[in-house]
């Protein structure tokens, strides 16, 4: 586990138009507002179309990571997540959500989102991190995935 106390500043919140891109609409937020790091407390709406990294059907081995990815049309969910910066300074936005299918009776899928398009109401709330720097590092514990570490002051390693 690796854990480090927050020290935020702003929090701004954006509301997406029908057609923007969630992971795009973060991004360009975060630029305006000269975001490099920060959480995204929550996020909640209505998609015309998310992407998740997720399967539609059980895995033989639940343990790697699943290779496969799932389009899933018009659904409402919430989720959240984080922004960090790569080495050349470009943001980072890592979301998960839990979505439910409008028409197939709230049929519910959840993962990491790869794309997601903003079909009426998608609102997000975004805390800044000044401290310490967030940065996502590889393992092979992690089977080689990017997971969130701190540089600068971590408070506990285990």
């Amino acid at each position: 586990m690796r854990s480090a106390s927050l020290q935020t500043g702003r929090r701004i919140a954006v509301s997406l138009e029908p057609g923007d891109d969630l992971i795009g609409s973060i991004a360009d937020a975060c630029t305006r507002y000269r975001i490099s790091q920060g959480v995204i407390v929550t996020l909640s709406g209505a998609f015309r179309d998310v992407e998740l990294i997720a399967a539609q059907s059980p895995s033989a081995d639940p343990e790697p990571p699943l290779p496969d990815s799932v389009h899933i049309p018009y659904t409402e969910g919430i989720g959240s997540g984080t922004v960090t910066s790569d080495a050349d300074g470009d943001l980072v936005v890592h979301v998960h959500l839990a979505v439910g299918r409008k028409d197939a009776g709230a049929r519910g899928f959840a993962g990491h989102v790869l794309t997601a398009e903003a079909h009426y109401v998608v609102e997000i709330v975004i805390d800044e991190v000044l401290q310490p720097r967030m940065v996502r590092t590889p393992s092979e514990q992690t089977w080689g995935l990017p997971t969130l570490d701190f540089s600068e002051t971590t408070e506990a390693t285990a």
